[in-house]
């Protein structure tokens, strides 16, 4: 029986799956991040490690006949070159191949339909797969100079927001307070230290986004203004990759900002309901992980 891998490298947690030669799902496993550009490469390797350490837990020593993984560090398909430092002696497998975590997600649903996955998490991005096969590539410039929509990006200008209330001493508007919560501080001062240490990654960052989104749904007016500034962002994004497709039917959403809050989820839907009334807009149901195991299958092994 032949075993096929396949893998959600998200920006804060890597999910993988296995299944056996007709799909059937045999286990699944959580792990860190293997974002190589955000954790570096010795650490994504560790994770990856770990992360096929809990497999081998759960079957025993595998031999994959095909694996694919979905990484956040990408923005297309990775040379064997990238996906052997990343993977080699790491994942067991007749065939390893690599591409962006929103690719994979293209392919969880059994729909085959001209579509556009958009991921918005710790970062954001798009892209779109039309019915001749040809993909389109939008966002996922990393979180310094892109990743409008994103967790992190919400967080930074929360942040950036809070310390302009403070310095203002405002000390009483619900950015300040939930700062100073999210850092366990009573001076946001405070915070520069952990905000600029080497130990605080962007996914600890991201992680104040939850809060922002708290107070937005509260009815917090700067939390909503922030909210709906980086909506518009990222919907700049995908109407550049929906002009380029012209024939897509099907916008598919996932990550953590879309799942968690629902001012922003609601306010995108509804710009890219009112300006393309054709295309349906839903939240995936159907994890990425799934999406990378059908391409595995597709590629190494029996189509499912």
């Amino acid at each position: 029986m032949g075993y096929f891998l396949g893998i959600d490298g998200g920006g804060t947690y890597t999910a993988a799956a296995v299944s056996d030669e007709n799909g059937k799902i045999l286990c699944r496993v959580k792990g860190k991040t293997i974002n190589f550009y955000s954790v570096g490469m010795e650490k994504a390797r560790e994770n990856l490690s770990e992360v096929v350490a809990k497999i081998e837990e759960a079957l025993g020593q595998v031999r994959f006949a095909g694996a694919f993984v979905g990484c956040s560090a990408l923005d297309g398909a990775a040379d064997p070159a990238l996906t052997n430092a990343l993977c080699g002696g790491i994942i067991k497998a007749e065939g390893i191949a690599m591409d962006s975590d929103v690719y994979v997600a293209l392919f969880s649903s059994n729909i085959n339909v001209s579509r556009c996955a958009v991921i918005c998490g710790t970062g954001s991005m798009a892209v779109g797969l039309d019915r001749c096969g040809k993909t389109f590539v939008k966002g996922g410039w990393g979180h310094i100079i892109g990743d409008g929509g994103s967790g992190y990006s919400i967080a930074v200008n929360a942040l950036s927001e809070a310390v302009c209330l403070y310095d203002e001493n405002k000390l009483d508007a619900p950015l300040v307070k939930c700062a100073g919560r999210f850092f366990n501080t009573r001076d946001l001062r405070e915070i520069i230290d952990t905000v600029y240490s080497e130990k605080t990654t962007k996914d600890v960052i991201a992680g104040f986004a939850a809060l922002v989104s708290e107070e937005c749904e509260k009815g917090d007016e700067c939390s909503r203004k922030i909210i709906f500034s980086e909506c518009e962002k990222l919907l700049r994004t995908v109407k550049a990759i929906l002009r380029e497709m012209q024939d897509c039917e099907l916008v598919l959403l996932y990550g953590g900002v879309f799942s968690n809050n629902t001012f922003f989820r609601n306010c995108f839907t509804e710009k890219i309901s009112a300006e393309y009334p054709h295309i349906v807009t839903e939240v995936l149901t159907v994890p990425p992980e799934e999406g990378a195991l059908k391409i595995a299958r597709e590629m190494y092994g029996k189509t499912s």
